[in-house]
């Protein structure tokens, strides 16, 4: 797997461990905003996203954009 594709699934995966925290399944997301549970899915799964998707669920979660990006840095490192 490419060093790209595999940040993109670290970032899935940490997009995934928030919901989880939250106990929120796929589906509940829409209850708390989200658009459409699918692309969530897809995303959780590494699909490349732009910036402003980024803030979206950094808003969605309640975390700040620069603790998730700082966060998504120290997993980048290992």
């Amino acid at each position: 797997m490419s060093g790209e594709k595999q940040r993109l699934k670290e970032l899935g995966a940490l997009f995934r461990d928030l919901r989880l925290r939250r106990g929120w399944t796929l589906e509940e997301t829409e209850d708390h905003g989200w658009h459409d549970w699918k692309y969530l899915q897809k995303i959780e799964g590494g699909r490349n996203i732009t910036v402003l998707t980024l803030f979206k669920l950094c808003d969605l979660y309640g975390v700040r954009a620069e603790k998730f990006i700082s966060a998504l840095e120290s997993s980048f490192k290992r």
